[in-house]
């Protein structure tokens, strides 16, 4: 008789055991596959389900090369080289991002008008964070770290971008009284889940367009720890890796949303990132402004479009 504390061990043992070779080939796939479920079936989810898994190596530094630029006269870039480098050592991270705009709910209409504080207490009391910079980068720019959440090329769609906008009147912001219908004028977001196929690799929506979304700066030291990320619905870059700095935490205006992360719950680390590099590569790395690389909209003398 098997004792009861050796009873979740079976599955295990059958699964170690060999089969008999009377068994045919498809039968023992069958019963080995059969006796792995209940100790999948038991691992814990690494995330909820209105949110998806990030797992890879961030680049503090990444500097893409424009082929091809929207016109002669526009800074911003129509089609990327698919080799972007990175010119910093990688850091591995692991977690878990919001699949859609706060409130993360299909068929609602994203938050906006929201401080970076009140974007913060709001994942705080759904049990979430405010997704580090690094992070949402990560999560929009996907293992290749392409510019875009799906791909190199600059798009009309698939995703919210690149709409005329009207004058805001700040007055009419500002006031309680008059704001409702204000952003009501100024609206041109989408509902949550109108574009499905503005995803990124790892499966959040609506990374770039449709709302601005705040992220905490923090691990970055300085005093700016609010930042905006992926740009909004107007004619604007909307790249992943492009950042907004100029804005403190108790700024809100009709087009400034969030999106939440939190730690992964299945108990797994990160993978080692690539080994960090000597110092003297390094330096053979920096901008001439010594780090950061100076990001910048404008072409270079040789084409070459910045971004970090």
């Amino acid at each position: 008789m098997i004792p009861p504390d050796y009873g979740p061990l079976i599955p295990l043992i059958l699964a170690a055991l060999p089969l008999p070779s009377v068994v045919p080939p498809q039968a023992q796939l069958a019963m080995a596959s059969a006796a792995s479920v209940p100790v999948v079936a038991a691992l814990p989810a690494a995330c909820p389900d209105d949110m998806v898994l990030v797992d890879g190596n961030s680049c503090p530094v990444l500097e893409y090369q424009c082929n091809r630029f929207v016109d002669e006269a526009s800074p911003s870039c129509a089609e990327y080289a698919q080799k972007p480098e990175c010119r910093y050592n990688e850091e591995s991270r692991r977690f878990c991002v919001d699949r859609h705009e706060w409130p993360n709910r299909v068929g609602e209409k994203p938050a906006v008008f929201v401080t970076w504080y009140d974007a913060k207490k709001s994942c705080e009391s759904a049990g979430k964070r405010l997704c580090k910079r690094a992070e949402w980068t990560l999560a929009c720019e996907g293992p290749k770290r392409a510019p875009y959440p799906y791909g190199w090329q600059r798009l009309p769609s698939p995703c919210n971008v690149s709409r005329p906008v009207e004058e805001a009147d700040a007055k009419k912001l500002i006031s309680p009284s008059t704001r409702a219908a204000e952003l009501a004028r100024l609206w041109q977001a989408d509902v949550i889940g109108s574009h499905p196929e503005c995803v990124s690799a790892f499966g959040a929506f609506d990374m770039v367009g449709n709302v601005d979304e705040w992220t905490d700066n923090s691990d970055e030291g300085g005093a700016q720890v609010s930042t905006l990320n992926g740009g909004y619905w107007g004619p604007v870059r909307n790249t992943c890796r492009l950042t907004t700095k100029t804005h403190g935490p108790e700024f809100q205006f009709y087009q400034i949303g969030f999106r939440c992360c939190s730690e992964a719950q299945d108990g797994i680390a990160a993978s080692l990132p690539p080994p960090p590099l000597p110092k003297h590569e390094l330096d053979q790395k920096k901008g001439p402004e010594g780090w950061p690389v100076v990001v910048s909209e404008d072409r270079g003398p040789d084409g070459a479009e910045p971004s970090g």
